[in-house]
């Protein structure tokens, strides 16, 4: 089997590599200044590090309304020693409505949309009255939660987060009426491209892209989307308008989008302008569907050669799917391993291939939906593992886990991207463990196949770094990982962490609802310092 490498790339500032700076709003700041510069087109939302003077963060997806399709809330965790002041602009809107479908001369419908514009409003006459910016105490070492719905009253609701210093990490929450809750990082990035490599739009289920524009001037887009039929380009997704500093939501599933169909890969290219685009996909437990649920995430505003998933399981009633796109014109040959954990017992089952053309998807399905019943799984049943996607000839892709679970305890749909980077320090702000409601699982990966990682987990509470009982000084081996579930450590139900390692380390986060719906998972936030960029292998 081969192994990988990785290339250290130091993180100077806060400043990733490939950043542009682009001032975040046209507002100042309630305290006269302007607002700070924010870097766009990094790989992975990132903290700023002790010394930087500000940071921006971004929030596009959720409502703010009674009966809205996912209630959204701002989770900040402070993790340095200093309180911190974060300016909190709510930027109010609404949907996008379904493509029109003109008749022709006949009386009948005919396929081609007509709409390809946004309003900067919802679908009601009267636009969301704007909330004005609010002043948020951030105190040291503390984790913060606020509603949107407290600020202003909208069908959806973004926000621009502005805070006065570094070691802060914000993330967000949608919760849906019906669907359970997911949480994720806010974007530091706004981005010309945006990649979602899965995506479903079957009967059941609804995808929802939300389309965030903090700039004053308006920006176009236009969105592909790959299906086992092919590349579709729909009309009313040409010289799609987001009018600037507003967020617009469109349900791609309208007629005009992708229709329905069981795996949509969606690549976002702006025209003109910057944009934050999150998803938020919903299955609404049909009769012939196993899936139930909500998940949140941003895509991908850059592709790479290599992602990361620490976390893997396949069990009875649960399965899992990877999902590598392309959004590159060039065909992509990707390898991806699967590390078994305790290999010497397990085994190290062989790499799938896979061959990516361009602007296409390939999946692989755990368990395999066709070994024959006497044929050996390559994944056992019950044994964790961790995905290494990597492409072998340069071309650079993006890749999302999925994981269904329609029995056992912990039921619903969760979603992640892949990391990039490694990273020696993580922060996570939203989740927590309340006994015989909620469970909580951090996944800790070794980006070293060479050295041994020690690592320490922490707990931000209440000005304190509290140390976890027996996750100080563990050790992960090289090229492995370690899962752990905090109830085991803990029984905090606000559980903002930070992970400390001595050498790069990739760390992801799992929410599970106890005996109900709900899964939300989601790559952590590493600190911007002493990053690295996982390389692919070299033969």
């Amino acid at each position: 089997m081969r192994g990988s490498r990785i290339a250290s790339l130091a993180i100077l500032g806060g400043v990733l590599v490939g950043g542009l700076v682009l001032q975040a709003a046209d507002q100042s700041r309630p305290d006269g200044s302007a607002p700070p510069d924010v870097v766009v087109s990094t790989p992975l939302p990132a903290a700023a590090p002790a010394g930087s003077l500000s940071s921006t963060w971004y929030c596009a997806g959720g409502s703010a309304t009674e009966g809205g399709v996912a209630d959204h809330v701002l989770l900040f965790a402070n993790a340095s020693a200093t309180d911190r002041t974060a300016v909190v602009t709510v930027l109010a809107g609404g949907f996008a409505p379904p493509a029109v479908i003109p008749e022709d001369a006949s009386g009948v419908s005919t396929t081609a949309p007509t709409t390809t514009v946004a309003p900067a409003s919802s679908t009601t006459t009267e636009a969301p009255k704007r909330a004005e910016p609010r002043v948020l105490k951030l105190p040291a070492q503390s984790r913060v939660e606020l509603a949107l719905a407290d600020l202003v009253d909208a069908p959806l609701a973004a926000a621009i987060v502005e805070v006065d210093g570094g070691q802060v990490a914000v993330e967000h929450q949608v919760t849906g009426l019906e669907d359970g809750r997911a949480t994720a990082p806010c974007s530091t990035t706004a981005s010309q491209t945006w990649s979602f490599p899965w995506g479903v739009t079957a009967r059941g289920s609804r995808e929802l892209l939300v389309f965030m524009n903090p700039f004053p001037d308006d920006a176009s887009l236009d969105i592909s989307f790959a299906t086992d039929e092919g590349t579709r380009e729909p009309l009313r997704f040409r010289n799609f308008v987001v009018p600037g500093r507003s967020v617009v939501g469109a349900y791609i599933d309208d007629a005009g989008g992708a229709q329905r169909k069981e795996q949509v890969s969606a690549q976002v290219k702006v025209r003109s302008g910057r944009l934050v685009v999150d998803r938020i996909q919903i299955f609404g437990g049909d009769d012939d569907d196993d899936r139930e649920g909500i998940t949140l995430g941003p895509g991908a505003p850059t592709a790479a050669e290599t992602w990361i998933f620490p976390d893997g399981n396949v069990a009875e009633g649960v399965r899992e799917q990877l999902v590598v796109f392309n959004p590159s014109d060039d065909v992509a040959e990707v390898e991806v391993e699967i590390r078994l954990d305790d290999p010497s017992t397990n085994g190290s089952p062989e790499p799938y291939e896979l061959t990516v053309l361009p602007g296409r998807f390939a999946i692989v399905d755990l368990p395999d939906p066709l070994a024959g019943p006497d044929d050996p799984p390559r994944v056992p049943l019950g044994v964790g593992h961790s995905f290494i996607v990597r492409s072998l000839n340069g071309v650079a892709i993006t890749a999302e886990r999925v994981i269904i679970a329609s029995q056992g305890s912990n039921l619903g749909v969760g979603s992640a991207l892949g990391s990039p980077i490694a990273a020696p320090t993580w922060y996570f702000a939203g989740g927590g463990v309340i006994a015989g409601e909620r469970d909580e699982t951090l996944t800790l990966f070794n980006a070293s196949n060479d050295e041994i990682v020690t690592f320490s987990v922490e707990v931000l509470a209440e000005g304190e770094r509290l140390p976890l009982t027996d996750l100080q000084d563990r050790e992960i081996p090289p090229g492995g990982r370690i899962a752990i579930r905090l109830a085991e450590h803990t029984d905090r139900d606000s559980l903002a962490l930070v992970v400390r390692a001595n050498g790069p380390i990739v760390a992801e986060r799992g929410i599970y609802r106890v005996n109900g719906r709900g899964i939300s998972q989601s790559i952590g936030i590493p600190l911007a310092a002493d990053i690295v960029v996982l390389d692919p292998i070299n033969g």
